[in-house]
């Protein structure tokens, strides 16, 4: 038999049914509680990451993407404030690269030393970080204002097992206290914004040398567009600021006589002071770059023995960081790239590359240069000379082609005509009487006038120049200015009778020239006119034998003193 009464005296341990249906019903409810809140958080999770999936956000720039997502981030975890922080490889400072919540202006942009704070543990650390008292809390430095701070959460960025920054929330709402779940979220939504980040970074370095070998690559074809050495290096200097991202540059050629270095291009305002500098090889950057044929990077000038302050002293520019390259032609260095204080950062291994390949175009480009100047200047001696032989047939011309040359140089330049279209001017004038050289010695030196059957021979001499040319494919483009340089506007000239603007321009400058050395010219059956007389009968026959504008530019140019007697 059950004693009933063995338990008398001893509290008893038996629930009410009723009780026990309550806790029971309560901790249902707290269980059901938590779910809901996982359940909230993973929904707001998955947003996230499909808006980070969308791709229409991969097209926004990092920075509003990282607004976008921080906005989630604080309606998930049910904060009033929150800070993302990017690490500056450069400074090795971190910056609130986005700040949203009551202090977001006063701190938005700000740097910091990543070595202390709550912040400056996590990236340390590598570890998240929890405090649930920040009053108390030793770590907590604090912020400056009469925003309160309670609890704070914070986890790392990493990218490829390097902390690059940290996500921060604070003051959770309703008085609440961070918990694992709102921790694992966090965690999470970092894995991802570091996916994020390493994408964008992968993407923009491939961008950044995609855009620097499209900017080469047209950069060369700039260089060797052009025979013009004086065009070729100011496209190489401007071209190197825009690559490099410099603030400055300067090509110094080398003078191995002198052992000297010059400025042949300097940018900015101050380039022509800078021009009068020459430096020794071997003395500072370039210097030393010249004389040992390597690149040199140099972050701070100032802690650098070989910096020499006189170019910055002759400027008044402030060089803070220098990168130079030698140019070498055939193993021997003929110049040297400098690239000046980087705008943003440092100079890089990759610009030293990058300039590196830039100076090998410009090497190439430079020597082509040299050689078509080269090829261009024997071919003008040659030409120069072959005129002076014809002309020593007769006497009494001695010096024409070289002064016909000179006005037409001077109308020219007048006009504004542009290089090209001067070059060409240039040849046509040298060689405008070069069919002279088919003409009989009878004529070419009768020392009285000719009669009218001398005249037609004499008149035969520019299709006997376009004869001789036609044979020299690359003087074809000169053809036209010797072979009408006889003709009138009027159209009375000789030898095709065209009038007008269909004879070519060169034509109708040499014209005007050739005429007014004839005129001033002495010859044995006449005394050369005075400048004065000549000028009035180019003014007198302007718009009938000569064009007017050519006129007006030949006035002109003697007026300043450029045609010389």
């Amino acid at each position: 038999m059950v004693n009933l009464n063995q338990n008398k005296g001893r509290p008893t341990s038996r629930v009410s049914p009723v009780h026990s249906e309550k806790k029971h019903k309560s901790q249902e409810s707290s269980t059901h509680s938590r779910m809901r809140e996982r359940l909230r958080l993973r929904e707001i999770e998955l947003k996230i990451y499909r808006e980070l999936g969308d791709s229409n956000n991969k097209k926004l720039k990092l920075s509003v993407l990282l607004e976008k997502l921080m906005r989630y981030i604080l309606k998930a975890l049910e904060t009033d404030s929150g800070t993302l922080y990017l690490l500056d490889k450069v400074t090795n400072q971190l910056i609130f690269k986005v700040v949203q919540g009551p202090m977001a202006s006063k701190l938005k942009g700000l740097r910091i030393k990543p070595g202390k704070g709550i912040v400056g543990r996590v990236v340390r650390t590598g570890k998240p970080y929890i405090s649930s008292n920040l009053t108390n809390d030793k770590e907590w430095l604090g912020l400056k204002g009469d925003y309160s701070q309670r609890n704070m959460l914070a986890v790392p960025i990493s990218v490829r097992d390097s902390v690059v920054g940290v996500i921060a929330v604070l003051n959770k709402v309703g008085e609440k206290q961070f918990t694992s779940n709102d921790l694992d979220i966090l965690v999470s939504l970092s894995n991802h914004f570091s996916t994020i980040l390493e994408r964008r970074e992968l993407f923009s370095k491939l961008d950044v040398k995609v855009k620097q070998s499209e900017a080469l690559q047209h950069v060369s074809n700039l260089l060797v567009s052009s025979l013009n050495e004086k065009i070729v290096k100011e496209r190489a200097m401007k071209a190197v600021t825009e690559l490099i991202a410099a603030e400055v540059g300067s090509l110094l050629m080398v003078d191995w006589d002198k052992k000297e270095l010059f400025f042949e291009v300097a940018l900015g305002e101050k380039g022509s002071k800078v021009k009068e500098i020459r430096l020794k090889v071997g003395e500072g950057f370039a210097g030393w770059v010249a004389k040992h044929g390597t690149p040199l990077l140099v972050d701070d000038v100032t802690k650098d023995k070989r910096f020499q302050g006189k170019v910055d002293k002759k400027s008044s520019f402030v060089t803070r960081s220098m990168l130079c390259v030698p140019v070498k032609l055939r193993g021997k260095t003929i110049g040297v790239l400098q690239a000046v204080n980087k705008i943003a950062g440092n100079f890089t291994k990759d610009d030293k590359e990058l300039l590196e390949l830039f100076s090998n175009q410009v090497a190439i480009a430079l020597e082509n240069a040299r050689l078509y100047h080269e090829i261009r200047e024997t071919f003008y001696n040659t030409s120069e000379a072959l005129a002076e032989a014809i002309e020593k047939r007769d006497p009494y011309t001695g010096g024409h082609t070289k002064r016909v040359l000179g006005y037409s140089l001077a109308i020219g330049k007048e006009l504004e005509m542009d290089s090209d279209s001067l070059e060409r001017l240039k040849l046509s004038a040298v060689l405008h009487d070069i069919g002279k050289i088919g003409v009989d010695d009878a004529v070419l030196r009768k020392q009285a006038r000719l009669d009218d059957d001398e005249v037609n021979m004499m008149k035969n001499h520019p299709r006997f120049g376009a004869d001789i040319l036609k044979h020299i494919p690359q003087l074809k483009h000169i053809v036209p200015g010797m072979y009408y340089h006889h003709e009138r506007i009027d159209g009375k000239g000789y030898p095709e009778g065209i009038k007008g603007k269909k004879i070519p321009l060169e034509a109708r400058i040499i014209s005007v020239a050739d005429t007014y050395d004839a005129m001033t010219s002495t010859r044995p059956y006449r005394k050369g006119l005075s400048p004065a007389v000549a000028l009035k009968e180019l003014k007198k026959h302007s718009g009938t034998q000569f064009e007017k504008k050519i006129v007006l530019a030949f006035l002109k140019a003697y007026k300043n003193g450029e045609i010389q007697e």
